[in-house]
């Protein structure tokens, strides 16, 4: 991997430290650019001709084969959505949900799983059992604490794959298996992976996978994509149905066939073109580069910055240890510094990072296009604070 020459692309990098992907990446001139000559091409061309139509179908249908091929899944099986958590609510809320159900998650998570957990409880009476995870627990602990709170009448296990307060990579494969002999689905929001690690949603054998565009895979904002298992994408229905919830109606009848096999059914009526072209082009980026080579230098700095803080007084990590738990995001406190505090002083040295409460900290996350020096100059920087 050309490291020099990939930062020559991202004109961030010239400016400051970035270590807020997990938050939102900063975007390739190459991506940027793909969505300006959309825009372009639709300021000159028009908006809404038969060309436009057409060209916007092309674009919708390259998205879809590119996360197809993103997450190693069929084409047929993929929504095109506006972010992570609508793929998320997508699914929740279009389960059929009654009284007494269970839903599983854990006690890490973002508020894009534990809301929408939660507003089921307050409105179809579900119970939300919540597994207490630690950024420290092994994958066998992890498992027997999800393994406790599963019941005969849970219906979905609904969890992070990488949780994004503290980088800590579930054991997903494992955990698909724990809540299949249970007859529950697996929901994972895969906000912090997509980009990020290589991703098999076969080999996962999750059911339904959620992700981004603008985070680790450094596209626009407003873009992202939704994996259903096949034969799983009659149950969900549409609760936001557009036009193409219906494959048809009559009009003087008034009856209307609804679209059930087909994910396009969750489809909204008005998208953006261009940025569907952006998260198509942030995925070619991606797949360019390599996202095994991605995974593996994302890592390889991640165990570096945890090695540099080890060693320095008054800061404690509060990220896993063991390499296969571990991702990109590395978390930690300083003795004596409120994480906001941190976030701000670390900001006057143009490094950016953010503060995450659960468990409290300071995170900042390891991406590709990061160097070795920077990891130096972020631990000097620590070191000062904490020693202030």
């Amino acid at each position: 991997m050309d490291v020099a020459h990939i930062r020559e692309a991202m004109p961030v990098t010239r400016n400051m430290i970035y270590m807020n992907t997990g938050w939102s990446g900063p975007s390739p001139t190459r991506i940027t650019r793909r969505m300006v000559e959309q825009l372009e091409w639709e300021m000159n061309r028009g908006p809404a001709t038969l060309e436009a139509v057409a060209r916007s179908r092309e674009v919708s249908e390259a998205l879809t084969r590119a996360v197809a091929g993103l997450l190693n899944a069929p084409p047929e099986c993929i929504a095109i959505t506006q972010n992570t958590t609508q793929g998320l609510v997508i699914v929740v809320n279009g389960l059929d949900w009654h009284p007494g159900d269970e839903l599983v998650t854990c006690s890490l998570e973002h508020p894009a799983v534990m809301a929408p957990s939660l507003f089921l409880q307050n409105s179809h009476g579900v119970r939300v059992r919540v597994a207490d995870l630690s950024p420290h627990d092994d994958s066998e602990t992890i498992l027997t604490k999800i393994e406790a709170c599963l019941r005969p009448n849970t219906r979905l296990v609904f969890l992070s794959h990488i949780q994004y307060s503290c980088g800590l990579r579930l054991p997903a494969r494992e955990i698909a298996d724990l809540a299949h002999r249970r007859g529950a689905y697996l929901l994972l929001d895969g906000a912090q992976c997509a980009g990020q690690i290589v991703l098999d949603v076969e080999a996962l054998d999750c059911d339904f996978y959620s992700i981004p565009s603008q985070k680790w895979l450094l596209g626009p904002d407003g873009a992202g994509a939704l994996y259903l298992r096949k034969e799983l994408i009659p149950e969900i229905t549409p609760r936001y149905p557009a036009s193409a919830a219906a494959e048809g109606w009559n009009r003087v009848a008034r009856e209307v066939k609804m679209n059930e096999a087909s994910p396009k059914k969750f489809a909204l009526s008005t998208t953006s073109t261009a940025l569907e072209a952006g998260m198509a082009e942030a995925i070619a980026y991606n797949q360019e580069i390599g996202g095994g080579a991605i995974e593996a230098r994302s890592l390889e700095l991640a165990n570096l910055l945890k090695g540099t803080l080890r060693d320095l007084p008054g800061i404690t990590l509060t990220c896993p240890d063991e390499p296969e738990l571990s991702s990109g995001l590395v978390t930690f406190t300083v003795a004596g510094k409120e994480p906001s505090q941190v976030v701000e002083t670390l900001w006057q040295q143009r490094i950016a990072g953010r503060q995450v409460p659960e468990p409290p900290g300071i995170r900042l996350c390891t991406a590709f296009f990061n160097t070795e020096d920077e990891v130096q100059r972020v631990a000097d920087a620590l070191d000062g604070i904490a020693r202030g």
